[in-house]
């Protein structure tokens, strides 16, 4: 999601509820068609990378029974020694790839966890909370370079106007990194 569709969407949010219960709906089905996407690359990944060990087992196998006799013992253990090489290698590939994917998920489902809590937030506002916020010790975020109030009320489960309201910035005003953010009232 880009910062052009954050701002859309907390703006979109302003709008009557079944405007935004289609909103919700249309960012689950997307969010769930990337993810069965992704698990289909990977799924296809590994049955290719599985049918070309295979097929390179096989034929190390074959030319190895089939020269029998014109082979020496070292070149036996040399194809071995690759074979062996060519599993590692395979498996951690297998392993990187699985990371990735569960890492990609993972990254989609805080990005819809968080966009979840916005909108339940914005409409939950009460007394009591007001009372828990005061006497929790303001939280902090130090900006880094490259960092958008976008970016960053996204990260700490904020719209752009509650951080801005929070430390008092007005609608052109500009963050510098090393710059401290307030993220609490």
């Amino acid at each position: 999601m880009t910062d052009k569709d954050f701002v859309w969407r907390d703006n979109y949010s302003r709008n009557n509820g079944s405007e935004r219960d289609q909103l919700e709906n249309y960012e689950n089905i997307r969010y769930e068609a990337a993810i069965e996407a992704l698990q289909s690359k990977h799924a296809r990944f590994v049955k290719i990378a599985a049918a070309a060990f295979l097929i390179l087992a096989v034929s190390l196998a074959a030319l190895v029974f089939k020269g029998r006799n014109l082979v020496d013992q070292n070149q036996v253990l040399l194809i071995e020694k690759k074979l062996g090489r060519l599993e590692s290698e395979f498996t951690s590939l297998k392993v990187y790839i699985a990371s990735k994917l569960d890492q990609a998920i993972k990254e989609m489902e805080r990005d819809r966890n968080t966009a979840t809590t916005q909108d339940s937030s914005a409409a939950d506002t009460s007394a009591p909370e007001e009372m828990e916020q005061e006497n929790i010790k303001p939280k902090v975020h130090k900006v880094l370079q490259g960092e958008s109030l976008s970016r960053i009320s996204r990260y700490h489960g904020l719209t752009v106007q509650q951080l801005r309201a929070y430390n008092n910035l007005g609608p052109d005003s500009i963050i510098h990194p090393g710059e401290e953010l307030k993220l609490t009232p």
